[in-house]
């Protein structure tokens, strides 16, 4: 019996984890891993609200949310830190992470927020630029 040759395609597929239609819903909540934490910015476009408990700024994590779910986790470097040589080892998220769809580092020369000096800005995000663009 000859079979057809989208079959074997079709049927890992059909196996493969669902990814949720809105693309958020299979994220964590906020609420769930991080219920102490205060919201440090309001929404800013492809990351949405930023979340963190104060005494872990300004390295993070520092939890961007839409909707509840955590589209990414972030962390800030201060640039002084950086530049003498300051190691971050075993630098924790505070959450079992989704699976990582990108991660980007941006360079602020002014600083963000009450961090008025040269930082670096690490964002690892869970969810697919697109959902992110459409929140």
């Amino acid at each position: 019996m000859k079979q057809h040759p989208l079959t074997l395609a079709t049927l890992c597929l059909s196996l493969a984890a669902p990814v949720a239609a809105d693309g958020l819903s299979h994220l964590p909540l906020l609420s769930d891993i991080a219920p102490e934490a205060v919201s440090i910015s309001p929404h800013v476009p492809h990351m949405g609200a930023h979340w963190a408990e104060p005494a872990n700024l300004p390295l993070g994590p520092i939890y961007c949310e839409i909707d509840g779910r955590v589209v990414c986790v972030e962390y800030m470097f201060l640039a002084s830190a950086l530049s003498s040589g300051t190691d971050w080892t075993g630098i924790m998220t505070g959450m079992e992470t989704p699976p990582i769809t990108r991660i980007d580092m941006e360079y602020k020369p002014d600083g963000v927020g009450p961090f008025q000096e040269p930082l670096y800005q690490l964002h690892i995000y869970f969810a697919e630029s697109e959902v992110l663009a459409a929140h």
